[in-house]
């Protein structure tokens, strides 16, 4: 389904959420899974980090909590017909930090115990075994001691259909690093990884020392354009860097950069979760959190209309910038906004509630304690019409993440 645009001034608000997370677990990354054939089975599955993974029905309910094991899962995403070897199943795919490894899971929605099943290679490899070394980051590495400190941190998942071969992107802790790897079927009906490439992007920008001062060279916040495979990936205090996933190619500079680097941009660093909406003739929206650094007592470097939005491109072209938005509360219902959203994932397929899409936003201050030690995180699952409709922006139910057309 297809409809024009139209505008309202009604305010954003969410139509649902999950319950709170507090420590040991903090609510993460989100990732939307479309049921094959029934849509009002599809799920959302999350990373709450030292508190293991859970899965959500459509209204917010835990379906599944996956246990930490001596885990972090930092990032979550999801794909469709990943061949086994003697069948096509879809996965879900975490960075796991401690370990600082890849865990994958079958999603199953006729499991006895929930939908995700682990079928990860017992022997998989560590992702990160060395790092940039700090007096030559451009042509020599060190060993890379497995503390949780540079190891395994965003990731998204890139599915060549062309060539029928699955990958996953993941950066690097306090680095400036993507690496890109390609999972296998392995015997047993369990999945491995082997290296592909990795990308160095470089440690200071503007004739800023990335590694000084309050400044970071990590990334986190990646999402891939499928059909045209496209990597999207945010680094943090700096901006939105593309690469062509098809030659390898990254951009000479990132595309969009934060208001550290530009005073006009609509994006105040922290840039954290991306997503894309998918429409109809390669159209759609690249979606950004703008996540700012406005919360902790006192606040720090305010910057109202900027902090806790969300930025929006066209996905075609050269991505030029359409506009913003903010989730607000909903007293009503008793749902409060999002604050510093850590991870997003948006799907344009209809569900039940749901007619044009879904926005699943990471709520980091779900208790409204702005000290900056939050006490409570949860996920935010907000109708795509009510973000869309306000701005004119397409409402485009047509695009398939299956088949991706």
């Amino acid at each position: 389904m297809v409809l024009g645009a139209c505008h309202t001034d009604e305010p954003i608000t969410a139509a649902a959420e999950t319950p709170n997370e507090s420590e040991p677990a903090d609510m993460d990354d989100p990732a939307v899974w479309v049921h094959p054939t029934a849509p009002g089975q599809s799920r959302i599955v999350a990373a709450a980090k030292k508190g293991g993974l859970r899965v959500y029905d459509l209204e917010g309910h835990v379906v599944q909590s996956y246990p930490s094991s001596g885990n972090r899962f930092n990032n979550v995403d999801v794909q469709y017909d990943f061949d086994l070897g003697d069948t096509l199943v879809d996965i879900a795919v975490a960075s796991d930090r401690l370990q600082d490894k890849l865990r994958i899971w079958k999603i199953d929605p006729t499991a006895e115990n929930g939908p995700l099943v682990d079928i990860t290679d017992p022997e998989i490899a560590r992702l990160f075994p060395t790092r940039p070394d700090p007096a030559d980051r451009e042509h020599k590495t060190v060993e890379n001691p497995n503390d949780g400190k540079n190891t395994a941190y965003g990731l998204t998942l890139y599915r060549d259909k062309s060539h029928n071969r699955l990958y996953a992107l993941v950066n690097q802790n306090n680095e400036a690093v993507i690496a890109q790897f390609e999972l296998v079927a392995r015997p047993g009906g369990r999945v491995g990884m082997v290296p592909v490439r990795n990308w160095i992007f470089p440690y200071t920008h503007e004739n800023r020392n990335l590694t000084r001062d309050d400044f970071s060279p990590q990334f986190e916040g990646m999402a891939v354009d499928q059909p045209r495979g496209i990597l999207y990936a945010g680094q943090e205090d700096v901006g939105i860097w593309r690469v062509d996933l098809r030659s390898g190619v990254a951009d000479p500079r990132p595309f969009y950069e934060t208001t550290a680097f530009d005073p006009q941009s609509k994006i105040a660093r922290d840039v954290e979760g991306l997503t894309i909406f998918y429409a109809a003739g390669g159209q759609g929206y690249l979606i950004a959190s703008s996540q700012g650094k406005a919360h902790g007592e006192p606040p720090v470097d305010p910057q109202p209309g900027l902090d806790d939005t969300f930025a929006v491109f066209a996905r075609e072209g050269n991505n030029a910038y359409l506009g913003s938005f903010s989730i607000v509360g909903d007293p009503a219902l008793g749902i409060d906004g999002v604050q510093e959203c850590d991870g997003a994932d948006v799907t344009n397929v209809a569900l039940p509630g749901y007619p044009y899409g879904l926005l699943v936003t990471q709520d980091g201050y779900n208790d409204d304690n702005f000290s900056g030690d939050p006490k409570a995180t949860n996920l935010k699952l907000t109708p795509w019409h009510r973000i869309a409709l306000p701005q004119g922006w397409h409402l485009d139910t047509t695009y398939n993440p299956r088949t991706q057309e």
